[in-house]
C-alpha cells in the first residue's frame, strides 16, 4: 500500500520555470536534500548521481527506463533507490507549467553510507542491514513517508545540528530497509495469491463509483472475514479505510490540476456529498480543499 510524503509548495520562482529541470539543494552534513522540479515535457533525460540516491515522488510522475527492468512509472507514493554510478533515463510526458513534476532526492556519499550501515550492524547485530538493489522501486509505507517528511523539514532549519542529522539519517535508512522487506513480502504473497491484488485493482479502477463490500468479496472470491484479514495484514487498514485512503490520494492529485474545481473533484473521487468530502479532506489533510488549492496548485 502506498503512503504519500507531504506535498510541498512549488519552490522554483516563476521566472526560472524553464528548461528540463530545476534543482534546489540543501546540505545537511553527511547527506544532502535535493528538490527537483520539472515544468516541461521531455524524453530520455539521463539520471546518475555520485553516491546513493533515494528519491520519492511528491507530485506528477515520470517514466523510468532501466537496464534491469522494463519501463515503469515512478509516481507519488513510491521510492526509487540507485547505487552510485548507475544510470537510468526518464521521460516526463505530462510535465508543464500547470502540472509540474516534483521529486525529493536524498544523496548520501558511498563512504558515509557504508559508515552508517556498519554502525547499524554493530548496534543491532540481529538483523541484516543492507539495501536491496534488486528491488529498487517500491511503495512507501507509513514509516518511510514519515521519515522523508522529517528530513524535508531540515531545509527550513537555518543552522544544521549534525548530531541530530546523523540520527535522522540512521532512522531514515532503517525505514528504507524495512519498507523494502515489507514490499517484498507483499509481492511474494501476491505471486502465490492474487486475490488481494484483484481487489485492490478493482478499488482503484472504481473510485468514482459506490464500492460495496459484496462486490469486493466477489472479485476476491473470498469471504468477508478473509477479505478483512488480507487488508489488515498487508495494508494495515480495513477495506473501508483503504478505499477512503485511495479516494483522498485521488482527490489531492485532481485538486492540483487547474481543469478541476472542488465539486468535480469530490464527485470524481467517489463522494456524493460535497460537505462530507470537505469534512473528510480536512480530517486527512489538515486543511480544506480550497486552502489546499491556494497553497499547492502551481
Amino acid at each position: 500500500m502506498k503512503h504519500y510524503i507531504d506535498l510541498l509548495s512549488i519552490l522554483t520562482p516563476k521566472h526560472l520555470r524553464q528548461g528540463f529541470e530545476n534543482r534546489m539543494q540543501f546540505l545537511c552534513g553527511d547527506f544532502e536534500i535535493n528538490i527537483f522540479e520539472t515544468f516541461q515535457s521531455s524524453t530520455k533525460v539521463q539520471i546518475q548521481y555520485d553516491g546513493l540516491s533515494i528519491s520519492s515522488m511528491i507530485r506528477g510522475h515520470k517514466i523510468v527506463n532501466s537496464a534491469q527492468l522494463e519501463d515503469f512509472t515512478f509516481e507519488a507514493g513510491t521510492t526509487l533507490i540507485l547505487p552510485e554510478g548507475q544510470t537510468i533515463f526518464a521521460d516526463f510526458p505530462e510535465a508543464d507549467m500547470h502540472n509540474p513534476v516534483q521529486c525529493a532526492t536524498i544523496l548520501i556519499p558511498s563512504e558515509k553510507l557504508n559508515q552508517q550501515l556498519e554502525s547499524l550492524k554493530q548496534l543491532y547485530p540481529d538483523k541484516e542491514w543492507n539495501l536491496n538493489y534488486t528491488h529498487f522501486h517500491f511503495n512507501n509505507n507509513s514509516d518511510l513517508a514519515r521519515a522523508f517528511n522529517e528530513l524535508l523539514q531540515l531545509n527550513k532549519v537555518p543552522e544544521q545540528n549534525h548530531t541530530l542529522n546523523d540520527l535522522l539519517l540512521k532512522s531514515f535508512l532503517v525505514r528504507i530497509i524495512n519498507a523494502q522487506y515489507e514490499y517484498i513480502d507483499e509481492m511474494n504473497f501476491l505471486q502465490v495469491n492474487d486475490q488481494l491484488y484483484k481487489v485492490k485493482q478493482y478499488i482503484k479502477e472504481n473510485l468514482s463509483e459506490p464500492i460495496a463490500m459484496d462486490a469486493l468479496t466477489e472479485v476476491g472470491n473470498c469471504s468477508k472475514r478473509t477479505l478483512f484479514r488480507f487488508f489488515e495484514t498487508y495494508c494495515r487498514r480495513t477495506p473501508g479505510e483503504f478505499i477512503l485512503h485511495e479516494r483522498m490520494a485521488l482527490a489531492r492529485n485532481l485538486l492540483l490540476h487547474p481543469d478541476y474545481n472542488i465539486s468535480s473533484v469530490a464527485f470524481a473521487s467517489g463522494f456524493t456529498s460535497l460537505s462530507y468530502f470537505t469534512k473528510q479532506f480536512r480530517i486527512h489533510n489538515n486543511c480544506t480543499p480550497r486552502e489546499f488549492i491556494k497553497k499547492f496548485r502551481a
